[in-house]
């Protein structure tokens, strides 16, 4: 029998008469018996393969059932263009059952915010940050004390993030706050270890199921343009889109920003949707495909999570994909509603076709980048910490190593790593000890105080962006604070307009502009820390390496494209696939370079790279990619050994001798980072950023 048979009268009339629905897709029965019978569920399916119903159908059978009048239901979201895009949604299904849904983020205004005086909604639609304002209130015990289910949308966007380990703080918090057993709802794309994910998400000892039905196979038509000029290739981009509607994935704000002006010299409907931009002007980009005609959308991964554009005809992706996750995500916002899903790439090279031809191959192959959630997350430790000691106003150094130890993150730390790290604050400022009690210090308050403790409410660095604001007080964005600087007047184009900038405040971060006419030598918008973070995964770089140990693609290329990535492929040697290192020697002029190939991606050919430099002559130049590192400038063929010799060495080393060689990361890394002892920020450092052990894995592999 159906589960559709099991659900309440109401839910049943509500799905027939409102959706025309008689039956469930296999991945909400599924769904729906796991929840039903209390366990903790995962569901992976593809964009538009009914995720959201697999979630709420099963949350709101069970409210319909025993309905308490408290809050019952929460949906956390990473973005909050999800949350928008995912409400009316919600609304259609809850309300029609007679279920009250409230919202609750950053861009909600204060007088549509749901608090504590008013009656409970059932569900709330809510982001970790506008959670943790609820959590933090001195009402929150019973304002959560009736909740039965959490949903996260998009968990994977969480997993290996400071974010994500302040999400499952939060889950812990609303466990303890809540008189009924919470069931925990993850909703997520393709990943390479889904059974981690499910295990790290539900914890150890909770009846849990991964729900991951294989989708039918679906038409996908891939495109691709080689141009190494930037407005030849603008031109291939917008005669691709004419007519149709279109995302434009770029991998950063900046290249987002310079390629707006080319293309809206060209097409009559461009929009530009990224972080950086008001949140006004991100729904007008997202209300654009609602209207009828064509409809370019320039953006970068702000558009790439679960936000549904049923009518889209393709997406356009600048450069190649840096990772088979997301390919497969930006892949998914087109190929709905029956239609093939169509993708376009516009690359400078073979190179970068290459890079592509990896990416969409391990898809192919149903392979994923595996998730790992982050080690030593001291920063969200802090976070939670501050929070904990602010909202108990005074709180016993026992207490707060107890009620830290509780929380899943920090179950293995021991008492005497906490108690060293408050003696640390203690003696920094950050706390102070009245008797018995703890307090946040002067330089906590000075620090962290203003705005209501705003601070306290995100483990996300502060970008220190200006906010940039008409004479009127419109908001139109962030800038970043290098580009601000210096004298006013600077004319420059944002948001597809031209500014001038009349002003910048340094106390409260603002920058006053006002419209522009001027259209020639207009300056170009960057934000600090956009070059160096699209890097090329392992998966790709390896996949990479297959390709070139059989010499071809198993892609059907067009013609243009499969001589291009011949040529690339016949000038190299066919290295062979046994994920080893592979070392060869090259005539370099009147020397001689040494290649490492790796296909080990950026992250540990940039380590490789650091450590070689230590060993080796300082006279030598090295250059690294994704797939290998080349040292040039050996004077003897046989010098090159000393490479070999110098990788045994590093292969050797116990990984805590290599972390000493190290350089530290910068205070900005992480939020907090700043307040930690040095020898809990260098070892964030050496298992965050740097990812030590990966190295130590691959070199001993």
């Amino acid at each position: 029998m159906s589960i559709f048979e099991h659900f309440h009268p109401t839910l049943q009339e509500t799905l027939i008469t409102g959706l025309g629905w008689s039956a469930l897709r296999p991945v909400q029965e599924t769904a729906c018996k796991e929840v039903a019978a209390g366990k903790d569920i995962l569901v992976l399916a593809p964009t538009a393969g009914g995720k959201t119903e697999a979630a709420f159908l099963p949350v709101i059978d069970a409210l319909l059932k025993c309905r308490t009048g408290h809050l019952s239901a929460i949906y956390v979201s990473p973005l909050k263009a999800l949350i928008n895009d995912q409400t009316e949604r919600v609304v259609r299904l809850a309300e029609r059952a007679g279920l009250e849904v409230a919202v609750q983020h950053g861009d909600v205004a204060g007088t549509e915010r749901w608090n504590f005086t008013e009656s409970e909604p059932d569900i709330l639609l809510t982001t970790p940050e506008s959670l943790e304002v609820l959590l933090s209130s001195k009402d929150s015990k019973d304002a959560f004390s009736g909740l039965r289910f959490i949903i996260v949308d998009e968990i994977h966007a969480f997993t290996e993030s400071s974010r994500g380990v302040h999400l499952k703080c939060l889950i812990d918090r609303m466990t303890a706050a809540s008189q009924k057993k919470i069931i925990r709802i993850g909703l997520s794309a393709t990943v390479g270890n889904p059974e981690d994910l499910l295990a790290w998400f539900s914890d150890e000892g909770r009846e849990k199921a991964l729900v991951s039905i294989p989708s039918p196979p679906s038409k996908k038509h891939f495109s691709f343009i080689l141009e190494k000029d930037f407005l030849k290739a603008a031109d291939a981009a917008a005669a691709t889109v004419r007519g149709r509607k279109a995302l434009i994935f770029v991998d950063s704000r900046s290249l987002a920003e310079r390629l707006y002006k080319p293309l809206s010299e060209m097409l009559p409907q461009v929009f530009l949707h990224h972080s950086a931009i008001s949140p006004d002007e991100r729904k007008t980009a997202e209300a654009s495909f609602e209207s009828p005609g064509g409809s370019c959308v320039i953006c970068t991964s702000t558009m790439e999570l679960g936000i549904d554009i049923g009518n889209l005809d393709l997406v356009v992706n600048i450069g190649p994909p840096v990772s088979a996750s997301s390919f497969l995500q930006r892949l998914g916002r087109t190929g709905r509603r029956g239609k093939p899903a169509e993708m376009v790439f516009v690359l400078r090279d073979a190179c970068e076709l290459l890079t592509t031809a990896a990416a969409i191959e391990a898809a192919s192959r149903h392979e994923s980048e595996p998730l790992s959630p982050p080690d030593c997350s001291y920063d969200v430790l802090l976070q939670e910490l501050f929070v904990l000691v602010k909202n108990r106003q005074g709180i016993s150094g026992k207490n707060l190593i107890h009620t830290i130890r509780s929380l899943s993150p920090f179950s293995d730390m021991t008492e005497e790593s906490l108690s060293y790290l408050l003696r640390y604050l203690i003696e920094n400022g950050y706390l102070y000890r009245d008797g018995n009690l703890l307090f946040l210090g002067t330089r906590a308050e000075a620090e962290f105080g203003h705005s209501n403790w705003k601070a306290l409410l995100s483990v996300l660095s502060d970008s220190g962006g200006y906010t940039a604001v008409l004479p009127d007080g419109t908001v139109v964005g962030t800038l970043d604070p290098r580009f601000v600087a210096g004298d006013a007047g600077k004319v420059f184009s944002f948001t597809g307009k031209t500014w001038r900038l009349l002003f910048r405040d340094d106390v409260h971060h603002r920058a006053l502009i006002e419209p522009s006419d001027i259209s020639c030598g207009l300056k170009q918008p960057f934000w600090s820390g956009e070059g160096g973070k699209n890097r090329v995964t392992q998966l790709v770089a390896k996949s990479c390496g297959m390709i070139v140990s059989r010499g071809y693609s198993t892609l059907p290329l067009p013609l243009e494209a499969e001589e291009a990535l011949d040529d690339l492929l016949s000038s190299l040697p066919r290295t062979p696939q046994d994920g080893g290192l592979h070392l060869r020697t090259e005539p370099e002029g009147n020397d001689w370079a040494m290649v490492i190939s790796t296909f080990a991606g950026d992250e540990i050919n940039r380590l490789i790279t650091l450590f070689l430099k230590n060993r080796l002559p300082a006279k030598l130049y090295f250059r690294t990619t994704p797939y290998a590192v080349r040292i040039s400038g050996f004077h003897v063929k046989e010098a090159c050994l000393k490479v070999s010799d110098a990788l045994r060495e590093i292969a050797g080393t116990p990984m805590e001798q290599l972390a000493e060689e190290l350089p530290p990361v910068p205070d900005t890394m992480w939020k907090f980072a700043s307040l930690l002892p040095p020898e809990m920020k260098q070892e964030m450092a050496v298992r965050r950023y740097y990812r030590l052990e990966e190295l130590c894995a691959f070199l001993n592999g």
